[in-house]
């Protein structure tokens, strides 16, 4: 008789915080909790799954809290716990119990079409924090079937911040709750050399037919290499457009704005605007602890404190380079047979900053010339033979992957604009995926550098 008469407190504090909460937040967070125990003190609140309670708790306790007292009218604790689905499932028939049920990640089947999605990109497996919480939130939503929103989500970040890891997660999320859908993830260089392969053997058709009508949910990812590809551009429109219609979920991710990718049509860029773009900003200080925390959870290895404490002060680029500080300590851990300590954490991290602060596009552009004997003046040249043209495309790429100089200044160094220094990029990184001539050189010098063999 308590729990009934709670439910009712409940719904009347709903109320209250749905005028306080976004309607994403609402649908996202609030709206699948239900009443499971309730006494004259407390209530607790059934949350669909450990993430969505580790997220109330961090951000919505006191919100809750504060409503329920007050649709009480009577002091009253909240409490959160994961529910089973049948002490959550609704007396009403027409709620399908297992909605309010996201099971736990297992091994799943490759997506409908494009690339596989890596196990390891989960919403579990995401640090949350102030750079990326929206981000997340976002993703979330779209993922969710529960979710009554249909814009397609836009999310913005420079290498190695976690745009990829959302956007398949959001994947492996539909995936998991609805293995009916189709699920189509690719990139948009995929996406077009797909399109030049249906157009070359006439099967367009199939194509257009495979994109516009048998996808449920397109994440489409790196969107600034349809830059200046005008046949991609207008196909990938139509594809929007009959997707947006209805309510498909969408997906992007790109380094940057819409409105600063060059020769991109203004039809195009009006579809990718039309939705949420969130961006991913660089991680502060206590997410860098936790992504340490995380990532040496992952290998199996004890972090002190102190140690903790040093990287995240010392390593504050991108994630990855918090990574290579975790895959270091525990190389040298093996090797060594010692615990991990400040003057190990000091050899790993000063390797890192000083590789980091040597390596210039000035010391990549000799490596280059040295490996493929050519001079520097040959690169700046406007030469297109293949044998000037592929080293200058190699220490773009080069550039672009070690260096944080923009592609702007990129392509200021060799005297090309920055739209043929994307290009550059994208060749290369196609040549490394397919095994192309370009591969083994472009992974020669790549171990070079990481060695700090330069």
């Amino acid at each position: 008789m308590m729990t009934d008469s709670m439910r009712l407190v409940w719904e009347k504090a709903k109320e209250a915080i749905r005028s306080q909460v976004p309607d994403q937040g609402y649908l996202m967070w609030i709206d699948p909790l239900r009443v499971v125990k309730a006494a004259a003190d407390s209530v607790v609140l059934g949350c669909p799954n450990p993430l969505a309670k580790k997220w109330l708790m961090d951000h919505y306790r006191g919100l809750l809290e504060s409503a329920m007292q007050q649709a009480a009218q009577r002091p009253l604790k909240v409490l959160l716990e994961v529910a089973e689905c049948a002490a959550e499932a609704p007396e009403t028939p027409e709620e399908a119990p297992q909605q309010l049920c996201l099971p736990a990640f297992a091994d799943i089947p490759r997506p409908s079409s494009g690339r596989l999605l890596n196990r390891d990109f989960t919403f579990d497996s995401f640090v949350v924090g102030d750079c990326n919480d929206f981000a997340y939130s976002a993703a979330l939503s779209v993922a969710s079937k529960r979710s009554k929103l249909h814009a397609p989500l836009y999310l913005l970040a420079q290498t190695g911040l976690g745009k990829s890891h959302l956007s398949q997660a959001v994947g492996r999320q539909v995936m998991q709750e609805s293995p009916e859908e189709r699920v189509f993830y690719i990139t948009a260089e995929d996406f077009t050399n797909e399109m030049i392969g249906a157009l070359n053997t006439g099967t367009i058709s199939s194509f257009k037919e495979k994109y516009r009508r048998n996808c449920d949910t397109l994440i489409l990812e790196d969107v600034h290499f349809l830059s200046g590809k005008n046949r991609t551009q207008d196909e990938l429109a139509f594809t929007l457009d009959s997707l947006m219609e209805t309510n498909k979920r969408l997906v992007f991710t790109s380094a940057y704005l819409p409105s600063e990718i060059p020769k991109m049509h203004d039809s195009m860029r009006s579809r990718l605007n039309a939705g949420v773009i969130s961006s991913l900003e660089a991680p502060d200080f206590r997410m860098r602890m936790r992504i340490l925390q995380r990532k040496a959870n992952s290998a199996k290895i004890a972090l002190p404190m102190d140690v903790a404490e040093f990287m995240a002060s010392e390593l504050t680029g991108d994630i990855r380079h918090l990574e290579s500080g975790i895959k270091g300590l525990a190389a040298r851990n093996s090797i060594m047979g010692r615990g991990i300590d400040l003057k190990m954490a000091r050899e790993v991290v000063g390797n890192i900053v000083r590789n980091r602060k040597a390596l210039t596009l000035g010391v990549i552009t000799k490596m280059v010339c040295k490996y493929y004997r050519v001079t520097e003046e040959d690169l700046r040249s406007r030469s297109r033979k293949q044998a000037i043209a592929r080293p200058r495309q190699v220490a773009m790429y080069l550039g672009r992957r070690y260096t944080d100089q923009s592609l702007q200044a990129i392509g200021r160094t060799f005297n090309r604009y920055h739209a043929t220094a994307l290009h550059a990029v994208g060749v290369v990184e196609r040549h490394i995926r397919e095994n192309g001539d370009m591969r083994e050189p472009v992974l020669f010098l790549c171990g070079k550098i990481e060695a700090g063999e330069f």
